[in-house]
């Protein structure tokens, strides 16, 4: 399994007001992050926020954070760092670092807030491995120090001193996440592949959102007596979209239980969400194409759990701290060459499959 396939859902639970606000800014100057794209194992796709490491407190010397007995250091921070800044320092031959001085300042603290996000994860996963008394072979510590070597043999000078990094200390971090890739292996190794396809179904709707009741039973009149849904949508939805793609997790189970009831050309009773009143028009129960599709997602969402089950009983008790002096520190240097190849890249080429 290659790094993206587990970590392609990073950050889906993004709270930080300033980085959506960023995101909304540079929309135009970025694309979304694809395959080639090494955004964090774990951080976020097997987790939301809420599970987390609580990084709390503060810790001595120059560490990063703590997770048990285990210690990141600055250099390796930087690493991952680097890995973030090459990621988005060209998109569609802008440099991002520098087009914007006030989109520079939250790229730097967004990339900063993924880093220590996904290293704080790969410790724990480390941790845990540890426990399970889970080991390298001999062939894959051969693999690390060769990644190793070929990471360091490929940073401009500018990087190297920038990193700080002995190449030792590269192959201990390709170690830590070779062996928090391993668990996530053996975690889910016994998750069923198998989706049928109610499971996966994929429907298409049309809404009405209005903010008052009145007016939601007011379109249910004229629907009863005749009036065309689309119509009525130009002039009542008061949401930016009216056509939607709608599978079993896009809302809670209560309103996902009376939408996949709905058969094509069937229109929903008001349904309230959020405060606000939203009408459902079923123009196809079952978008076939789209459910084949969504049966890698229903997968990825069961070994989600499967690593989440494990994940948060060591959290729970697991003592970790972060050094907010320390991480100040570490800052992005948007005068470097950025021509090496990203830590992710080297990984995925040594230990990534399909």
């Amino acid at each position: 399994m290659s790094m993206n396939r587990m970590i392609h859902l990073q950050m889906r639970a993004d709270g930080d007001s300033r980085v959506g606000q960023y995101r909304k800014k540079r929309k135009t100057h970025r694309k979304k992050l694809g395959a080639a794209v090494f955004a964090g194992l774990l951080a976020g796709l097997m987790f939301t926020s809420a599970c987390s490491v609580p990084l709390v407190s503060s810790v001595t010397g120059r560490y990063v954070f703590s997770v048990g007995s285990e210690k990141c250091s600055v250099e390796e921070t930087k690493i991952i760092l680097l890995q973030y800044q090459k990621e988005y320092s060209s998109f569609y031959g802008i440099n991002l670092w520098e087009d914007d001085a006030d989109g520079t300042e939250s790229l730097e603290a967004y990339v900063k807030d993924m880093t220590v996000s996904q290293l704080a994860e790969i410790y724990t996963l480390y941790v845990i491995a540890g426990e399970r008394e889970m080991e390298l072979s001999e062939e894959e510590k051969t693999q690390t120090a060769g990644a190793a070597a070929e990471y360091m043999n490929s940073l401009a000078e500018n990087e190297l001193a920038y990193l700080g990094v002995t190449e030792n200390e590269v192959e201990t971090l390709f170690e830590k996440y070779l062996l928090a890739h391993k668990l996530y292996a053996s975690l889910t190794e016994d998750v069923s592949q198998e989706v049928s396809d109610d499971e996966a179904r994929v429907m298409e709707l049309k809404q009405i959102c209005v903010s008052g009741e009145e007016t939601a039973e007011q379109l249910i009149a004229q629907l009863d007596a005749g009036a065309d849904f689309s119509s009525l949508a130009e002039s009542y939805n008061e949401s930016g979209t009216t056509d939607l793609q709608v599978t079993r997790t896009t809302y809670d189970d209560e309103v996902t239980e009376l939408l996949f009831a709905m058969d094509t050309g069937e229109y929903s009773d008001v349904i309230e969400i959020d405060g606000n009143d939203y009408v459902f028009y079923c123009t196809n129960y079952f978008n076939e194409e789209l459910t084949e599709e969504n049966k890698d997602n229903v997968v990825t969402r069961r070994m989600e759990d499967a690593v989440s089950d494990a994940y948060d009983s060591y959290t729970d008790s697991l003592d970790s701290s972060l050094n907010e002096t320390v991480w100040s520190e570490v800052t992005v240097d948007p005068g470097l060459e950025l021509d090496g190849a990203s830590f992710g890249e080297i990984y995925d080429s040594y230990f990534g499959t399909e």
